[in-house]
């Protein structure tokens, strides 16, 4: 019997002192290098792009900037210093030579002044805020005298837009202040009057009225161990939008995480064709919420205004969940508590029109590893419009061949769920990527393996096992089963198909000290290996305890892998990892070889100078992910002659220092 193939110890092993374990524990922590990691921090102030453009006296007290008092001159402005006195200025300066200027200059002096009362008149600087807004809508709104309108993401303009933006989200931070933070609750303002109606004029099904509920403020939080920040310019709020649990809980919901947050962008839409103030005031203002994945700009007139978008930090901010600490070591030293959190997960609501890419993590890893290419990919609007990303998260410590079966189970409840009559034809395109030890266990989604793997490890036939029905059906589903249909496309990340140095005769024993597997698993590992006739003193040291056991070159199951092609309608990609070696025959990642990653007949191989915790997240394997993911969208669409549409507004990604 091979020895390393399918299991776990069946008696716990003791005698190992504590400071070893503790010092192997911290060892293979370094190595792995996968702590659960917080990607956002709550900034001390809320970071203001207006601010840059604006003054400071010596008493602190904020001034106009250096173009609205540019503006004061040219329209030969003499009255005193005063807000107020320039405020009426600019007002009966709309309509003439330097309109254009003087609505600047109405929305600049309007947002100044409610910061000047802010802190003593809420219900004032609240009008004032509204004020300027408008204003700065009416500045984008209206054309210029060849019919053109203003670009909010042009220099000459941006800081009109800075205006507005800056406006529309301090009236918001006042409603939240008080209460009111659900995003779709119309206001009242305090002292006109005026209607604030919420709406979705474009809803998706991610930003529609039964989901957006409360909402943050992307402002607050700032990006760490993220490389950038994907961001637009143009007019609006960006906002964290969290959704809201159905009023009918749907069976698919229970692949959503819990909080689950996404992107949105708020625009307040003033009536067409009005200036700021009269008659205006009396008339609702638009509370409109814009989905940014699927909504580039939004109609003003016959022009369309970009919008501001910012679909990082809602996702940054949504993931550093304190709940997942150390949920990648808890996976794998004790991997029958992590059960309990094992399935597939949705980080957004499933979409039928969506193509699912799969992501499975690694040994002692969490899908927290991916967010680094998660980040970049779904912020290209060709794959955010056109895939859906979910997460698998599995006990690593458990062998191969379980984690793969529990894989299989969880898709084949996902799609009873979403899809029972297997109508959706989106749902049979679907991508697997793996990292590491994920790797292998998206390719064996492809793998038919009749009796291969059973006989690999035991040489009684099932039907002979002394077992009862339960356990012997456990045998067949762990050991018996078939490819995955709905798998049309891998993609294997420094897989080690030829086994890891670092699974080895001393690390398969010192893991095996400090791991604790489910029962259920013990039990039928203890069934099996009882019931075979050769087993010898040696196969009982180093009895296969835990997923380092099934990374062995010898393993049965990595056998099976490594000699078994996915099927011909399915595509395979292979990226390997190269940070250390000389030649060829040493290259390795630091964990894996090059000669263990490599595959031959494969759609396509790139090798990507990184280690093999920093693969995944390296700019190069990230944009072989985005290749791969365009080439898939090409394949489907001539499959089914759908032409792809390109997408005019590009998100700009921002280096996070």
């Amino acid at each position: 019997m091979d020895s390393a193939v399918y299991g776990m110890e069946f008696q716990r092993k003791q005698t190992v002192p504590v400071w070893i374990r503790l010092l192997l524990l911290g060892v293979m922590v370094i190595q792995c290098g996968c702590a659960t990691t917080q990607f956002v921090r709550l900034r001390e102030k809320p970071v203001n792009p207006l601010m840059s453009r604006l003054k400071m006296s010596r008493l602190g007290h904020l001034r106009p900037s250096d173009r609205t008092e540019s503006f004061l001159v040219a329209s030969r402005y003499q009255g005193p210093d005063r807000l107020e006195e320039m405020l009426h200025h600019a007002q009966s300066q709309c309509v003439g030579p330097h309109s254009r200027e003087a609505l600047h200059a109405l929305a600049e002096l309007n947002y100044l002044g409610a910061e000047a009362v802010a802190s003593k008149d809420s219900p004032l600087s609240s009008e004032l805020y509204l004020d300027a807004a408008h204003a700065a809508w009416y500045y984008f709104s209206e054309p210029d005298d060849h019919g053109e309108h203003p670009n909010p993401v042009s220099d000459l303009h941006r800081g009109t837009a800075e205006v507005y933006n800056a406006s529309c989200e301090a009236l918001l931070r006042v409603a939240h202040r008080q209460g009111r933070k659900n995003l779709m609750a119309s206001l009242q303002m305090p002292l006109t009057r005026r209607q604030l109606l919420a709406e979705i004029p474009d809803p998706t099904p991610l930003v529609n009225a039964e989901q957006v509920g409360e909402y943050d403020f992307v402002t607050d939080y700032e990006l760490t161990n993220l490389r950038n920040r994907h961001v637009a310019r143009g007019i609006g709020v960006p906002v964290i939008a969290v959704r809201k649990p159905s009023k009918v809980a749907q069976p698919i919901e229970d692949y959503y995480t819990q909080g689950m947050s996404f992107a949105a962008t708020v625009v307040f839409r003033f009536p067409e064709g009005l200036p700021p103030g009269g008659q205006s005031r009396q008339l609702p203002v638009q509370v409109q919420v814009f989905d940014p994945r699927e909504t580039d700009g939004i109609f003003v007139r016959n022009s369309t205004l970009p919008l501001e978008k910012d679909l990082s930090t809602p996702l940054a901010k949504f993931l550093s969940n304190p709940d997942l600490k150390l949920l990648d070591t808890w996976g794998f030293v004790r991997p029958d508590r992590a059960r309990s959190v094992e399935g597939l997960y949705m980080v957004q609501p499933y979409d039928p029109d969506r193509i699912p890419v799969l992501m499975v993590h690694g040994v002692w890893s969490s899908p927290m590893t991916w967010m680094e290419m998660f980040n970049d990919l779904q912020a290209d609007p060709d794959i955010g419009r056109r895939y859906q990303f979910w997460f698998y998260l599995y006990p690593t410590g458990e062998p191969l061949a379980f984690a793969a079966a529990n894989l299989r189970d969880e898709l084949d409840r996902v799609r009873d769920d979403c899809d029972p009559h297997r109508t959706n034809e989106r749902l049979d395109e679907m991508i697997v990527v793996g990292h590491s030890m994920g790797g292998l266990i998206s390719q064996m989604l492809t793998i038919d393996s009749e009796d291969r793997l059973w006989n690999s490890v035991s040489q009684v036939p099932v039907d002979q096992i002394q077992a009862n029905p339960d356990e012997k059906n456990e045998i067949r589903r762990v050991f018996f089963f078939q490819s995955n249909p709905s798998v049309d496309r891998i993609v294997t990340i420094a897989s080690p198909y030829h086994g890891s140095k670092y699974s080895n005769a001393f690390t398969r024993w010192a893991t095996g000290s400090i791991v604790w597997l489910p029962s259920k698993t013990m039990q039928l590992s203890r069934l099996v290996f009882e019931q075979n006739n050769e087993v010898h003193w040696w196969d009982r040291v180093l009895y296969p305890r835990t997923s380092l056991d099934s990374l062995t070159k010898k393993s049965a199951v990595l056998t099976l892998i490594r000699d078994t092609s996915v099927p011909p309608d399915v595509k395979h990609h292979n990226i390997v990892g190269v940070d250390r070696g000389k030649t060829d025959r040493d290259w390795s990642d630091g964990v894996v070889r090059y000669s263990s990653a490599h595959r031959e007949g494969v759609a396509s191989e790139v090798v990507v100078p990184a280690s093999h915790s920093e693969i995944h997240r390296h700019p190069q394997a990230i944009n072989e992910m985005r290749r791969i993911l365009k080439e898939h969208l090409v394949d489907v669409s001539l499959k089914r002659r759908i032409p792809v549409t390109p997408v005019n507004q590009q998100m700009t990604p921002v280096l996070v220092p």
